[in-house]
């Protein structure tokens, strides 16, 4: 059994083997959509594509970013980190994360740039890091099992929202895991666990903090739905703005777990093409509405991230930037 399950272990954390199983995975989908697809219906979803929408939608998409990176910016309670800044870090780890065959890179990418380049401390930033991962799990359950209450349509996906909340609950379970651990006398040696240990146990004493934070977060959620619902409108798709952002929490969480191509090429198209047919919508409105809210949600991090990495190859690293609690120096880059 162990033989298996290390098996198993090194074979997905090999990116030239989850490459090769995103591809596959994404052929299999590319096919069923294929097979079930009416291609006419979906050149005339692009007959009168509404522009304008489309880029009232990127720009709903922009605005739950910057509150996103303000949720960020919240929970740092030591080193004051500018909002700029955060949102350019956030951009870059997740524009990277989607590009990667490992999905895991996200947070590594946010905690080295802004503990080596920026010199923030590394137990805060693991702290805020993890805070707000168990804010999406928590905000994210929270919406679907609403969904799941007043949207008749959606009990088939029932299963999929308990183990949404059981995440949730077992994320949240983790914090006060990880204070204790930290605070082992056995343990105190591991000095990031130990310095994590004690940011989260500040962090979890700053009510307001934690109460601003999760509003925000259910914010960002809910902006991410109205720039989906948005374009929903504009392409004449019929859909509230809560099942608009119950699409968007779904699909992201499904791209995030099953392996698939960089920018989850064919993953993303089925979950959205899927539910979206679910619940009455034709096939070419549903794979159109797949495709442009795709590039809206993914395209930009992946930009920002190349601009940066560009800039950063062709300035240099420049000297690292110290922050203080009243003064940060500007950044060549930012």
């Amino acid at each position: 059994m162990k033989k298996i399950a290390g098996f198993l272990r090194n074979f997905l954390l090999q990116p030239k083997l989850k490459m090769v199983l995103g591809l596959a995975v994404s052929t299999g989908i590319g096919l069923a959509m294929a097979r079930d697809m009416d291609w006419s219906s979906l050149s005339s979803a692009f007959g009168d594509f509404p522009v304008w929408w489309a880029l009232i939608s990127l720009a709903v998409f922009s605005a739950a970013t910057a509150m996103r990176a303000y949720r960020w910016q919240v929970l740092f309670i030591g080193d004051k980190v500018p909002i700029h800044r955060l949102l350019l870090v956030q951009n870059v780890g997740i524009g990277l994360n989607s590009v990667s065959p490992l999905r895991i890179i996200s947070e590594a990418t946010q905690f080295l740039m802004l503990t080596l380049r920026y010199r923030v401390r590394g137990e805060e930033v693991a702290a805020t890091l993890g805070i707000q991962r168990v804010l999406d799990f928590v905000i994210a359950a929270i919406l679907l099992i609403i969904g799941l209450m007043v949207l008749p349509s959606l009990k088939g996906f029932a299963p999929y929202v308990i183990c949404a909340a059981l995440i949730a609950v077992f994320s949240v379970l983790a914090v006060p895991v990880v204070i204790w651990l930290g605070s082992r006398p056995g343990l105190t040696h591991l000095q990031l666990l130990a310095s994590t240990s004690a940011s989260l146990r500040e962090l979890a004493g700053a009510r307001a903090r934690l109460t601003w934070s999760f509003l925000l977060t259910l914010g960002y959620w809910i902006l991410l739905g109205l720039s989906a619902w948005v374009l929903a409108h504009g392409m004449r798709i019929d859909i509230s703005l809560l099942v608009a952002t119950l699409l968007v929490i779904g699909t992201l969480t499904f791209v995030a777990l099953v392996p698939s191509l960089p920018a989850s090429v064919g993953t993303f198209e089925l979950a959205v093409f899927y539910l979206l047919t679910t619940i009455g919508v034709g096939d070419g409105d549903a794979l159109g509405f797949a495709l442009v809210i795709h590039a809206i949600l993914f395209m930009p991090p992946i930009l920002i991230a190349i601009m940066v990495f560009a800039t950063w190859a062709i300035t240099g690293r420049g000297n690292p930037i110290r922050l203080s609690s009243d003064l940060v120096a500007a950044d060549p880059v930012d």
